[in-house]
């Protein structure tokens, strides 16, 4: 039976770890998303004015104390980038690196992500680069279109591809490609596609105007360039307004607005920590906005049942 989560936290800072620790204690069904080694507590060589420790702890300290706390409380934790969001409907899909996860509310506390886009992307975004085939795989009708990434959503989204493009080339960052056999099934069997694995995206080109061909470097060191009328990347390189702009409301600073109970724009959705719209950022107040969130989250949780 496929697995739905009461809640998934998408990353794994104070903000997280704190919403992580009430769900579990509330029986919550918690998945906690995170990137390994990535976070500002983790980077903080001493901190003294976090209360109840007296002796100058590391962030990675407290940061471990919180983790062991979370999982004593069957909190799952993976390592995982998050790639995309369908966050409409009742059952919420995560999409990741490591596969797709659902459940029914979604916690986003990834602190301010700092994409590290490739030279070129950013220039090209809406003239040829994408991060949505189901969003732009109308326009690439009888053209050339080329993938690069890992995991599950890019299988997904090269196979929805075929319906539209002539050509679909997949360039696969791993050795493998993990996705439901299903569907690497139906990309090995269709003639319109090509998988080349083990490859890292170098650079996009083009004319100024338009996306033009990209630059690939394989698994010995060599470079290749690459023609193609699209590129659609599953990188994790989206900034916070590219990941999470369609469905919430952000500042012209890339923050997203809440209200007072941490809720976003899109029913069951909640923001806290450093991502969200606020005067100070510590971890204090991290810890309080995941207080805050879990506890309204299993309010309602509990009210819903009680009115079945």
């Amino acid at each position: 039976m496929e697995k739905i989560y009461d809640v998934i936290i998408v990353g794994g800072g104070p903000a997280g770890l704190t919403a992580g620790i009430y769900l579990g204690r509330g029986k919550a069904r918690t998945l906690i998303l995170e990137k390994a080694n990535v976070g500002a507590l983790l980077s903080a060589h001493k901190i003294d004015n976090y209360p109840g420790f007296l002796n100058s702890p590391s962030g990675k300290e407290i940061y471990e104390i919180m983790k062991k706390q979370a999982l004593s409380y069957d909190v799952e934790i993976q390592e995982a980038t998050v790639l995309a969001f369908d966050p409409y409907e009742e059952t919420k899909i995560v999409k990741t690196d490591k596969g797709n996860f659902k459940c029914k509310y979604i916690i986003i506390a990834s602190g301010m992500l700092k994409a590290k886009k490739v030279p070129g992307e950013a220039k090209y975004i809406g003239a040829g680069v994408s991060y949505c085939a189901t969003c732009d795989g109308a326009f690439t009708r009888n053209r050339i279109v080329s993938l690069v990434g890992k995991g599950e959503e890019l299988a997904e989204e090269a196979l929805f591809l075929t319906r539209f493009a002539k050509e679909v080339h997949v360039y696969v960052t791993e050795d493998i490609l993990e996705a439901p056999q299903e569907v690497l099934h139906a990309l090995l069997e269709n003639e319109k596609v090509k998988i080349q694995y083990s490859v890292s995206l170098e650079e996009v080109k083009g004319d100024g105007e338009a996306l033009t061909s990209f630059v690939l470097k394989d698994s010995t060191g060599n470079l290749s360039e690459k023609n193609t009328d699209f590129l659609f990347l599953y990188l994790g390189t989206k900034s916070n307004t590219e990941l999470f702009g369609e469905f919430a409301d952000m500042n012209s600073k890339g923050f997203i607005k809440t209200n007072e109970k941490m809720q976003i724009r899109t029913p069951n959705m909640y923001a806290i920590g450093d991502i969200r719209e606020k005067e100070i950022r510590q971890v204090t107040t991290a810890t309080n906005d995941g207080t805050i969130a879990a506890s309204v989250i299993i309010k309602d949780i509990l009210t819903k049942k009680a009115n079945k």
